[in-house]
Order: structure tokens, then sequence, then C-alpha cells
């Protein structure tokens, strides 16, 4: 219960300290004619740093303040904001994500596993070597990045 409460005190905390300094950021710091948006740029960024350390609000919402705040301030138009996110990197990350959850939800994950353990063996060395050959594999259709996430629930099952 103690941890619950301190945890919700940080949540606060980082919610009043956040908002504050993102207001005498934008009020007092100029740096001249030459960067008019700096100073703007500069409170944003420290708002959404304290709000990821404090994790004052989900880290999905706080990663999505730059699609609203950068459109107000001037910084950026919505949509030069919005294709900063629209990118095909993203989309790599979140298609290796998508399958890592669907081998999780159907325990594929814990059935590669058993087979590396099963036609490698059970020494560390073994795993291992089964390990890099399996990434290997998967390598040869997806990509890198997609593999290594697949990896991971498969390697959390050993």
């Amino acid at each position: 219960m103690v941890n619950t409460l301190s945890r919700s005190n940080s949540h606060k905390w980082g919610l009043v300290i956040g908002a504050t300094l993102f207001l005498l950021l934008i009020i007092f710091l100029d740096f001249g004619e030459q960067f008019p948006h700096a100073g703007t740029m500069a409170a944003i960024s420290a708002l959404m740093a304290i709000w990821w350390v404090t994790d004052a609000i989900p880290l999905f919402a706080t990663a999505m303040l730059p699609l609203i705040l950068l459109p107000l301030s001037g910084i950026l138009k919505a949509d030069d904001t919005a294709h900063l996110y629209v990118n095909s990197t993203i989309f790599l990350f979140i298609g290796g994500f998508m399958i890592a959850l669907t081998m999780e939800k159907w325990s594929l994950h814990k059935r590669i596993a058993l087979t590396i353990i099963r036609t490698i063996g059970g020494s560390a060395e073994r795993i291992i070597l089964g390990f890099m050959v399996a990434a290997a594999f998967l390598s040869m259709w997806i990509s890198n990045t997609a593999t290594a996430v697949m990896m991971v629930p498969i390697g959390m099952a050993i």
C-alpha cells in the first residue's frame, strides 16, 4: 500500500513539476530572433523528459505530446509533425512486436524453445548455438529487427 501511495505521489509531483517548468521555460527562456522557437522546443523537451522519468502520464501519451504541442506552438505544421510519426522504421518495429505478441498468445515461443532444447541439447553452449541458428534461420526471411524482437519471448521461455 505504501508503494502504491508513493508511486501515486511521484506521478502527481511529476505532473506539477513538468507543467511548472514548461511554463517557466516558455515565459523566461528566449534565444533571440535567430532561434525564435528554441525556448519553446526546450520547454517541450523538458516537459516530456520529466513526464517520462516520473511516469506522470502513460509513456505513449507523453510520446504523442509533440503531435499537439508542436503545431500549437508554431514550430511545425500538423502535417509535418504527423509525417515524422509515420516512418517505415516505426512500422517495422510495430510489425515485429505484433509477430512476437502473436507468438506469445499461441505459445509458439514455448514450442520453439522446447524444440531447440530437444534438438540441440540442454547445455548452455548448445542452447546458445540453437538460438543463433534459429535467429539466422528467421533472418533469411524477415528483417533482423523483427527477428530480434521475436527471439525475446523464445529466450524468456527458457
